[in-house]
């Protein structure tokens, strides 16, 4: 299998350090990527779909209440969000490593998890999260003839798994960000 052209961006492959690890040799999925990042966090935090979407994670009556479809707005995200990880997936194997093979995920969908806790549901923040877990995963590869090569790669897995301890106690979940409906199912009330 051929694997997608890599593209370099001129002007911002020079800035210095950041320049060549983001903009120089990148396939665009990568670049697609930030772009959806970007516009989840425009529509998010600066739309009137934004505040229904996020009001049905808060308070799915009150949002019913005021008209918002629940149930089709929580269909809907949870759609967009197996089109979003079924791209990643379709990166995996098109891009970052041109084959398939099986288990080639190796767990990192339970980062991915981690991962949206550890961005407190922030688009933006995750993109950036999701650059520090790469970078993880890019020193278990640099570090390997000075730390054992086993523990290097389990690095950002034990970082997941301490961020979901950390979340998972109640009185921080709220803090972290968490919608407060997460996990509940709506059934609207007749009265």
């Amino acid at each position: 299998m051929t694997p997608l052209r890599e593209i370099t961006i001129p002007v911002l492959s020079k800035i210095p350090v950041l320049g060549p690890a983001i903009f120089e040799g990148q396939n665009p999925l990568v670049y697609i990527g930030m772009g959806v990042a970007v516009l989840l966090w425009f529509v998010l935090f600066k739309t009137r779909v934004g505040i229904g979407i996020r009001a049905v994670g808060e308070d799915p009556a009150t949002a019913d209440s005021l008209g918002v479809n629940v149930v089709l707005v929580r269909y809907l995200c949870v759609v967009v969000g197996g089109v979003l990880a079924g791209v990643a997936g379709g990166y995996l194997s098109v891009a970052y490593r041109p084959s398939w093979t099986d288990g080639m995920t190796a767990g990192m969908g339970w980062i991915v998890i981690a991962l949206t806790i550890f961005a407190f549901w922030n688009p933006l923040l995750g993109m950036f999260g999701a650059y520090f877990f790469a970078l993880l995963f890019f020193l278990s590869f640099r570090l390997q003839a000075w730390l054992a090569p086993e523990l290097l790669k389990a690095m950002p897995y034990l970082l997941a798994i301490v961020v979901l301890i950390v979340v998972s106690k109640g009185t921080l979940q709220k803090r972290m960000g968490a919608p407060s409906a997460l996990t509940i199912p709506y059934t609207r009330e007749e009265g």
